[in-house]
């Protein structure tokens, strides 16, 4: 073989090795999520944290408006999406869910106190409805309603305190934290019943195969013996 053809072959191996490359113990893994800071997001982060850990990955968090979070990892500018609710799967081809639940959404009605309790989703007919921009569930059980799309969480609080609309939706850990930290649990009530409760999964990018069936296997294996409960709860208590 002559040393041109030799240098070739050589340069080819290399290239070949580098697309074939996927994750080894160490290697930091780039997760997108909200950028709003939630009790929901901070244990969802704590209990993703400490499974890819046990992966031997350090686990990297980059925010984003909620859309954008979804966008950047669809396009693969990140390695995956931290939880999302099953029905986002149709909007990010690109995105793998990895098929065991990592937690679980509860969005609930909150109103005024002196106002009527709301339930079920028929219980919003009628109503004006404010939800946070760029969270899918809330976005989509709310299509067909008169709503109001807020960008943060204050503004979305003070929506309902002004008079602005009548009911907003939010998780129920983060809205009894909220609630307690502003002083509101005498002017706001968090009604009963979930509007809506769904499970919540971890997409990683299509273009880590590795990545994706070691995550699917230590969470099918921590979920078989009852470890995944364990490790979600611990992180729930955390944040109390």
């Amino acid at each position: 073989m002559s040393l041109y053809n030799s240098r070739c072959l050589s340069v080819y191996c290399l290239f070949s090795l580098m697309l074939c490359t996927q994750y080894s113990v160490g290697d930091q893994v780039r997760i997108s999520t909200f950028e709003h800071e939630t009790a929901q997001m901070d244990f969802s982060i704590k209990v993703m944290t400490s499974i890819y850990q046990r992966l031997g990955h350090d686990m990297l968090l980059i925010r984003f408006p909620g859309k954008r979070s979804l966008v950047e990892a669809n396009q693969g500018t990140v390695d995956g999406e931290l939880i999302r609710v099953k029905a986002i799967a149709n909007q990010v081809p690109n995105l793998v869910r990895i098929p065991t639940s990592v937690g679980r959404l509860k969005a609930m009605a909150l109103t005024l106190t002196e106002s009527p309790a709301v339930t079920g989703m028929g219980g919003l007919i009628g109503k004006k409805v404010g939800i946070i921009r760029g969270v899918e569930l809330t976005d989509r059980i709310t299509r067909s309603l008169t709503r109001q799309v807020l960008n943060s969480i204050d503004s979305l609080f003070q929506a309902l305190l002004k008079g602005r609309v009548d009911v907003i939706l939010f998780p129920e850990f983060d809205a009894k934290k909220y609630m307690e930290q502003h002083d509101l649990m005498g002017k706001i009530i968090i009604n009963k019943a979930p509007i809506i409760e769904v499970p919540l999964f971890h997409y990683i990018h299509k273009s880590q195969p590795s990545l994706i069936q070691e995550m699917t296997e230590i969470l099918g294996k921590l979920e078989e013996s009852g470890e995944l409960d364990g490790i979600i709860l611990s992180a729930e208590q955390a944040r109390l």
